[in-house]
């Protein structure tokens, strides 16, 4: 499998975390920003609920800009994405520039949108920019066990954030089994019992929020540090 250390694995799992992340929160965002625009001005707070973040806007236009653009707030999808390209730097060697320029060309559209003001048009191009990120790596990235290292990484977040925005348990079941498979080839240490429980949850979920918080929980202590 070629030598990789435990720091090199950590950071393939939060390159993954963190560029999902940005990636399934911009697919939200697009439906959100019509919601806050032309319905209602306060929807963003309820985002804020379900993410667990801070609500620290003044208003729906404060939280368009704040929370996709501004890198003082750890929160946002900038900061996200820059964690995403600091973890990816110290990988350049592994992922390939390539796919780390990806993620650069991303930050750039996000400094591009604040300055100029435009969010919308701009968050499909990044998107576009993330899923190729996904697409180069399969090519990029020489041995399996670092592939499922980035995407068990990819796949937890997946997990954690469609449990929070409410997507349904069919769907919730089938990224599941992606990180089953995932975690199986990528050496992480994993509470076996908080598995065999999240998974019976999600079989046999009936969409309540009470199950929901107990399926949440146990994404969080999954993975054994």
């Amino acid at each position: 499998m070629g030598y990789i250390s435990i720091e090199q694995s950590g950071n393939l799992f939060w390159l993954g975390r963190y560029v999902e992340r940005v990636c399934m929160t911009l697919h939200y965002l697009d439906e959100l920003y019509d919601t806050l625009l032309d319905h209602d001005a306060s929807a963003y707070k309820q985002f804020c609920v379900k993410l667990n973040i801070p609500d620290i806007y003044q208003d729906e236009m404060d939280f368009i800009t704040c929370y996709q653009f501004d890198g003082n707030n750890p929160d946002s999808l900038y900061s996200n994405l820059s964690r995403a390209y600091d973890n990816g730097l110290i990988l350049r060697n592994i992922i390939s520039t390539p796919a780390l320029s990806y993620i650069q060309m991303s930050l750039d559209l996000l400094k591009e949108g604040e300055k100029n003001g435009t969010y919308a048009l701009l968050n499909q191009q990044i998107i576009d920019y993330l899923l190729a990120f996904w697409g180069i790596l399969d090519e990029k990235v020489g041995t399996k066990h670092k592939r499922n290292l980035i995407k068990a990484g990819r796949y937890l977040e997946r997990l954690d954030m469609q449990l929070r925005l409410g997507v349904n348990w069919e769907d919730l079941q089938v990224t599941l089994r992606r990180l089953q498979r995932r975690l199986e080839g990528s050496g992480i240490r994993v509470n076996d019992e908080k598995l065999n429980a999240l998974a019976y949850m999600i079989e046999t979920g009936k969409g309540d929020d009470i199950t929901r918080l107990e399926a949440l929980d146990l994404v969080d202590n999954l993975v054994i540090s």
